[in-house]
């Protein structure tokens, strides 16, 4: 069949010249519409559940919100992880589906649990409401809003009505989360004395309110030939119709209204979060969150232009600072994978045209490039897979051009200084390539196949290398494609036969390779035995440089994590962060800096004001002077920070980095500890003893320990008693309590299409437990009391939130590390924790981060590796027809990764999951020089030659295509093992591993190859022989038969 797949190809090679031009523009075509990232999204199928409560605190919101909601959501269809986090007046549920559930449908199944519920939850409560469908990296762009000419209320009015309506305009943006400023609100601030003067209680006024602020509507009216609809228009309209609201008549029959009781104002609804920006004071921020699905790349791009046009609309004073542009570190990776991409291609030219002294047959093989490439990205549309740094980045041309090479390498051996024309070149030109079809379309298959591996990865993992998987194999897939399909027409068509056997430098080095093989042979078991020495040894030092998920990714910016005290009030974080951030501004480096303390309305990310997040925008790395690696900067920026902002513990990460361990984890850090029990006091002290043990441990850089007690908490506890003597309702005395601060809604105020709150607030006269029990209270009997008599006061520490993991209380210690490999600390942590921190019965810890990716992609190996190794031999052995020949290709394969081994000692690298990609691809090489020079020895021996002699002759005459081959191969991946540019450091350890491991590999397959072949077949008894093995060979003669040897091949 493949016979006949070359010879199609000749015969027709106009037409197939005429395909190959339509694949490459069907490759133009893919690439303009492949989706581009920088990094594959790993995310899971989650669905976040929020529901506030204003009044509530963190044990109330968990006992009447959080744990019902959790009952109901508990074993819904596909859920693996249920978590939550209740703060004062918000509970926050997130439900982890498993991988390949539809989000709709997930989001569905939620919503139908929580209609069950909705009845269960306290009044107060507001319908709970699902986050929006966005994933863990959705925050693609953040811009400051700005002006010395309008008020934070103006400009967070603007943001809320004007822009951000615009950008969710935008296709793919399913949100524009604002924080900052003050969000507008129409308010009835009441005047205890002029109350207690018109004998006006608090019910009153909000009866009157919400009874004055309403449209009806009356159906319609038929008069003549015509209907008129009736309607009553009520709603409110400014601030004076709302001070002109009647609540009653005095004794004298004059109306008395609410302006009369009060201050009707425009005022701001109470604050949980506070926005600064480049130390200088606050500011008004919109972030962007992209749908779950879109191109971000194109969203980003989008969303940027549509910013532009809005900048030229905004009133005058008013300007849009960008503080954050993912397509910034989109297109910085992409342009290292494009760049390392070229010149890859450059290099493998280079080096052809070196090896094959062709400079014509050189492009021809170059030309199976963008023939594989079209491929592939025709593959990567069809599968859904997003162009990024691991689709892309684990890409060798020289893998590419391998079959075409072992194709011209055979046309050069067999027909170089002959003259052939017309239908003869073509005629032998068929032969010839017939003749290695099967051994290069069995190699190709089989370093297909070492990727197989990859494609069983689940979680994480799976979406982060599934994609490399399925970009290599279509890629290899259009090389073979190319080699045996289109590469002999455009060879038959521009490529004569050559009139020598290559370069004279290359026949010289084959001279000395054919003489030192019988060397070789000779000394088989002595470099069998050296070869296996240096292997166990690489992989033992190895073995002690630890482990890592992935390399380090620097994104060009940074976000520096401030915890404080949870009793700290949002004017101090205030006041705090911009200390924080004029430290942070007087290192160079530093270009901007936007801090975030507490929660948006939104609360995509429930946190209290004892948490801010300061987004650190950076120079290029070049131009710093304060340290030399992010690591050096991020422990100067800690230490400044501690140093001289007081009351601060500081963590320093990345933005993409933060949120891919929150996906993984629910934490921020790179290792999350979650201790497990019922008692919060004692998991406090717990996890504070766990903190200071963690810190013992080498390597470790940042430790936060979870503060979920000391939060100042005043509680109004009903005095039934008192209550019944006074005839007072528990709803009139906790309406006031509602009153004091974060005031009662009693209607919508309407701005043409904007929307605000009109709230009724009767604030105390001091911020103490005293002032506000002398609030009044509405009796039944109409006269009032202060609320301190019905109610008992009372001030302490409480917990300052809840957290639970699969419906149970945790408290979390989460870990940062500073130069050392993740896998080695955790293992060394937890050996740590079981010998010296035991846990009494009812408690115990979880572990989570980027390493449980690690070690369940090893699981996973485990099981399938063993498979695709045996696949790989049977294969082998099919090919050759012997098992033997497939064992002696098979045994060269551990022996060649050990340079990949030595490589990546070298470079003072660890082993990770793009390491071990290196290794798979090296694994291929190996087997295809194998298959090279045995499927040569093979028909050698079936020809009739003796056995050390076809072993020698067969080795030199393939010497040049296996050199090439590796040489190709491994300067191909060049620049990736020596770039530095943003998310070089996933690309280096899989060069590094390819490119030392091909130098030590080909150095095996060449010297130890013959040998095992020698050693195997000789010791075959005769009648064991397969055909192709004269008798008189089985154990032949170690004679020198290197005469024989052809120099060029």
């Amino acid at each position: 069949m493949l016979e006949t797949i070359v010879q199609t190809s000749i015969r027709a090679r106009f037409a197939v010249l005429g395909l190959l031009a339509l694949l490459f523009a069907a490759g133009i075509w893919a690439a303009s519409r492949l989706p581009i990232d920088a990094l594959p999204d790993a995310s899971t199928v989650q669905v976040s559940v929020l529901t506030t409560a204003p009044g509530l605190s963190p044990v109330e919101a968990e006992r009447t919100i959080t744990v019902p909601i959790e009952n109901a959501l508990n074993g819904v269809p596909g859920n693996t992880e249920l978590r939550s986090i209740s703060r004062a007046g918000l509970s926050a549920i997130t439900v982890v589906f498993e991988d390949g559930t539809d989000i709709w449908h997930a989001r569905q199944l939620v919503l139908e649990r929580l209609r069950g519920v909705q009845g269960e939850l306290p009044s107060t409560a507001s319908v709970p409401e699902l986050a929006p469908v966005s994933t863990g990296l959705g925050e693609i762009y953040q811009f400051v809003l700005r002006s010395e000419n309008h008020t934070p209320m103006q400009l967070r009015t603007m943001l809320d009505w004007d822009i951000g309506p615009r950008l969710r305009e935008v296709p793919g943006v399913i949100e524009v989360n604002s924080q900052g400023g003050h969000l507008k609100q129409y308010q009835v601030l009441l005047d205890r004395a002029r109350m207690q003067a018109r004998d006006v209680t608090l019910g009153e006024v909000v009866e009157a309110l919400r009874d004055a602020n309403m449209n009806v509507g009356g159906g319609y009216l038929e008069r003549r030939s015509e209907s008129y609809t009736i309607r009553a228009q009520g709603l409110l309209r400014g601030l004076d119709e709302v001070g002109q609201v009647v609540l009653r008549r005095d004794r004298h029959g004059t109306p008395l209204l609410v302006r009369d009781v009060g201050e009707v104002r425009m005022g701001s609804a109470l604050r949980y979060g506070v926005t600064t920006y480049q130390g200088e004071g606050e500011a008004v921020t919109g972030t962007v969150m992209m749908l779950l699905g879109a191109n971000s790349r194109d969203v980003v791009r989008a969303v940027g232009r549509r910013v532009e046009s809005i900048r030229h609309e905004l009133p005058p004073g008013v300007s849009i600072d960008v503080v954050y542009d993912r397509a910034e570190f989109v297109d910085r990776t992409l342009s290292t994978v494009v760049k390392n991409l070229f010149e890859g291609v450059a290099i493998v030219a280079l080096v052809l045209a070196l090896f094959l002294g062709s400079l014509r047959g050189a492009l021809t093989v170059v030309l199976g490039i963008p023939a594989a490439m079209s491929v592939a990205l025709l593959g990567m549309l069809a599968f859904g897979v997003t162009g990024d740094l691991m689709s892309l980045g684990a890409i060798d041309f020289g893998f590419l051009v391998d079959g075409p090479i072992v194709v011209l390498e055979a046309v050069i051996a067999a027909a170089a200084g002959r003259r052939l024309e017309g239908d003869a070149r073509g005629r032998e030109y068929a032969r010839i390539v017939g003749g290695v079809a099967r051994p290069v379309a069995f190699a190709v298959a089989i370093i297909m196949l070492v990727y197989l591996p990859l494609l069983s990865l689940e979680g994480v993992e799976g979406k982060m290398f599934r994609p490399m998987a399925i970009t290599m194999a279509c890629a290899l897939f259009g090389a073979l494609l190319y080699a045996l399909f289109f590469f002999p027409a455009v060879l038959t068509t521009f490529v004569a036969p050559p009139q020598g056997h290559g370069p004279h430098w290359l026949g010289t080095l084959t001279q000395l390779y054919a003489r030192l093989v019988p060397w070789a042979i000779a000394r088989r078991w002595v470099l069998v035995g050296l070869a296996l020495v240096v292997l166990v040894g690489a992989g033992v030092l190895l073995a002690g440089r630890g482990a890592d998920f992935l390399p380090r990714i620097f994104e060009g910016d940074a976000v520096v994590t401030i915890r404080r005290a949870p009793s700290i009030s949002l004017e101090e974080a205030r006041r705090l962060d911009l200390a924080a951030e004029r430290v942070l501004h007087r290192f160079p480096e530093v270009l901007s800096t936007v801090g975030q303390t507490g929660r948006a309305e939104v609360a995509t990310d429930p946190v209290g004001n004892d948490n801010t997040d300061i987004f650190v925008h950076l120079a290029p790395m070049e131009r710093w002077t304060s340290a030399p690696d992010f690591d050096a900067l991020c422990e100067r920026f800690k230490a400044a920070i501690e140093a001289e902002v007081p009351g601060t513990f500081v963590s320093v990460s990345q933005p993409i980095e933060d949120l891919t361990n929150q996906i993984i984890s629910g934490s921020k850090a790179d290792v999350s500890i979650n201790l497990v029990g019922e008692d919060l006091e004692k998991l406090a002290a717990l996890s504070s003893a766990l903190g200071r043990r963690i810190r013992e441990v080498p390597g470790t850089g940042d430790v936060r320990v979870e503060r979920i007690l000391g939060q100042p908490t005043i509680t109004a506890t009903a005095d039934r008693e008192r209550m019944a003597r006074h005839g007072v309702r528990v709803s009139d005395a906790f309406l006031a309590i509602e009153a004091a601060r974060e005031g009662i809604t009693v209607g919508t105020m309407y701005e043409g299409a904007r929307r605000f709150e009109l709230r009724v607030l009767k604030r105390p006269d001091e911020p103490t437990a005293e002032a506000l029990g002398e609030l009044q209270v509405e009796t039944t009997s109409g006269h009032s009391v202060p609320l301190r008599q019905v109610v008992r006061l009372e001030e302490s520490d409480g917990p300052t939130a809840v957290r639970r993991q699969d419906r149970a209380r945790t408290v979390r210690v989460d870990v940062n590390l500073r130069g050392r490999d993740l896998i080695s600390w955790v293992a060394e942590a937890k050996a740590l924790v079981a010998r010296e921190f035991p846990l009494e019965p009812g408690y115990h810890m979880q572990w989570g981060g980027q390493f449980e990716n690690f070690e369940r992609a090893q699981e996973r190996l485990r099981v399938v590796l063993p498979a695709v190794v045996g696949i790989i031999v049977a294969m082998l052995w099919l090919m050759f027809g012997d098992g033997l020949l497939a064992l002696a290709v098979f045994i060269t394969v551990p022996f060649a990764l050990t340079g990949g081994m030595v490589g990546l000692l070298l470079r003072g690298q660890s082993f990770s999951l793009p390491a071990a990609v290196g290794f798979i691809a090296l694994g291929g090489i190996a087997v295809l020089n194998g298959v090279v020079i045995t499927n040569e020895v093979r028909n050698r021996l079936a020809s009739g030659q003796p056995l050390h002699e076809a072993i020698v002759q067969g080795s030199a005459s393939v010497f040049r295509a296996v050199l090439c081959t590796a040489a190709v191969a491994g300067l191909g991946f060049l620049p990736m093992a020596y770039a530095t540019s943003a998310g070089a450091e996933v690309q280096r350890p899989l060069a590094t591993v390819v490119m030392v491991g091909i130098l030590f590999g080909t150095l095996v397959t060449l010297l130890v190859l013959p040998g095992l072949l020698y050693g195997f077949l000789a010791r075959r008894r005769v009648a064991a022989a397969p055909t192709y093995l004269p008798a008189r060979d089985a154990a032949g003669p170690e004679e020198d038969l290197t005469r024989g040897a052809r120099a060029g091949g």
